[in-house]
């Protein structure tokens, strides 16, 4: 069994430079209080219904281990420790558009990340450049998905390793997150990786359908320094939302749903926006010049796919090449699958988590060199 190497301790939380993100969350009275606003507005709302308005809140606060990327860039890795007596392989978790690391540990008793610690691994969530607890350096630039595959996910690993004492981490991505390793390892390969698991990662889009296009056309032309309050907007509407089906989520409950709006919310940046607007003008997943075809690049490797029947962002057409440039299974999930569903729906612990597992338990030994 590795042990953990010493890194900093979760207190030390760099204070933020004028004009930075915070890097702490929000106080205790101040969130209270938008608990009971956004609670308030729901009960209004939603007269009649008996749902509670959130599922659970944040959960406890996990520890923070800090990577620092070669341009500059501080963020945590929020680390989960594993069981006692395990042996603590290192899983790190990439959330997707939208979303924060919370994605994957938002309901503490049947989330992704719980599953893992408890099967022994140890488990750390990615934050990135593109969320609010990241501190960038003086004079940053705007950035793109490949900033965050190249910079971020590099230094991350490097972190994870450093930490874990273990050669090689286990992945996981959702969505952009998918995308984002994906990206990674056809511009700077699989140094690092284990293995890979993704859940609704596309990388085809429907570039034929003139209104997707057009829209994709348009997007481009937004500045890459544009920043989207979308975490401010998700809270906002998430009174209003009765069921997952209306988050593009028809298996996530009600409670659970709003509950990932008022806590798991991130931003959109414009300079990721527009990367992604020239994958749906274009048809197919590439780097930020538009040049590079991502699964052309992909070689194969360990690698296990899941892709939603009624997932709009990544039905299972779009997941099916990367699949087989990777020489993977591609796991279609049937019977009403949305884009949260693998990770917050509640056939995701018996159907996605507990297929995960096995897959990594056949592959854990790739982490020891």
């Amino acid at each position: 069994m590795a042990e953990p190497r010493a890194s900093e301790p979760p207190s030390a939380v760099p204070a933020p430079r004028p004009g930075a993100w915070p890097s702490a969350p929000a106080p205790a009275l101040a969130r209270w209080m938008g608990d009971a606003a956004l609670g308030l507005t729901f009960r209004v709302v939603q007269a009649r219904t008996k749902d509670p308005y959130t599922a659970s809140g944040p959960g406890a606060a996990l520890a923070r281990v800090y990577y620092t990327t070669d341009d500059g860039w501080r963020a945590p890795l929020f680390y989960l420790p594993p069981a006692p007596g395990r042996s603590g392989e290192p899983v790190l978790l990439a959330h997707g558009l939208g979303g924060t690391h919370r994605d994957f540990s938002l309901e503490a008793g049947r989330c992704l990340a719980a599953t893992l610690a408890a099967a022994g691994y140890a488990v750390y969530l990615l934050e990135h450049r593109g969320d609010r607890s990241a501190l960038p350096p003086e004079g940053a630039l705007p950035f793109s998905l490949d900033d965050i595959a190249l910079h971020d996910l590099g230094a991350a690993f490097d972190a994870v390793r450093d930490h874990s004492g273990f050669d090689r981490v286990l992945c996981v991505g959702h969505g952009l997150g998918a995308q984002a390793l994906y990206l990674r390892m056809a511009l700077a390969g699989t140094e690092g990786m284990a293995a890979l698991v993704t859940l609704c990662g596309a990388v085809r889009f429907s570039a034929g359908v003139s209104a997707a296009r057009n829209a994709g056309l348009v997007a481009t032309l937004l500045p890459s320094g544009w920043v989207l309050p979308g975490r401010r907007l998700q809270q906002l509407v998430s009174p209003f939302v009765t069921t997952g089906e209306q988050i593009a989520s028809p298996d996530t409950p009600g409670p659970v749903a709003r509950a990932r709006l008022r806590y798991a919310a991130g931003d959109l940046h414009g300079g990721v926006i527009r990367q992604m607007a020239r994958w749906v003008a274009s048809g197919h997943l590439t780097d930020a010049s538009g040049r590079l075809d991502v699964t052309s690049a992909l070689r194969p490797f360990p690698s296990l796919l899941f892709a939603g029947d009624d997932d709009p962002a990544c039905p299972p057409t779009a997941a099916f090449p990367a699949a087989d440039a990777l020489g993977s299974e591609l796991v279609v999930l049937t019977g009403g699958w949305g884009h949260l569903d693998p990770l917050l729906g509640a056939r995701a612990p018996a159907e996605v988590h507990a297929r995960i597992l096995p897959f990594f338990d056949a592959h854990r030994r790739m982490c020891w060199g």
